[in-house]
């Protein structure tokens, strides 16, 4: 149960930082706001759930809340994490590949061995 509850808050996470990311770039770094209630509706996710979610990006400085309207936006480390995410993703699909290519070369040289 403590495992899909983390799972899935760590994917609403990323969704919340995908979004305001999107709002950011349609907008620019301090009027690429989004209202909480949108963000609710958009992601599916509402009371403690969305709240705690919100207070955990707001506390790493990822996120900003505006008192005006609940209005929610991006901060330069939050663009940092999803930018530099995308850039470890590939690198974790790079390792993937040098192991597989790794361990075909292990394969052959016992073969011949």
């Amino acid at each position: 149960m403590a495992n899909e509850v983390q799972e899935n808050d760590r994917g609403l996470r990323s969704a919340l930082l995908a979004r305001l990311y999107r709002a950011y770039l349609e907008e620019g770094l301090y009027r690429g706001v989004i209202a909480k209630k949108e963000l609710s509706r958009e992601l599916g996710a509402q009371g403690v759930v969305l709240e705690r979610n919100l207070e955990y990006l707001l506390e790493r400085r990822l996120i900003r809340m505006h008192k005006i309207e609940d209005l929610i936006s991006i901060t330069t480390e939050g663009i940092d994490w999803v930018e530099n995410r995308g850039a470890a993703d590939s690198s974790v699909a790079l390792l993937g590949r040098i192991e597989k290519l790794l361990e075909k070369i292990l394969s052959r040289l016992e073969e011949a061995g």
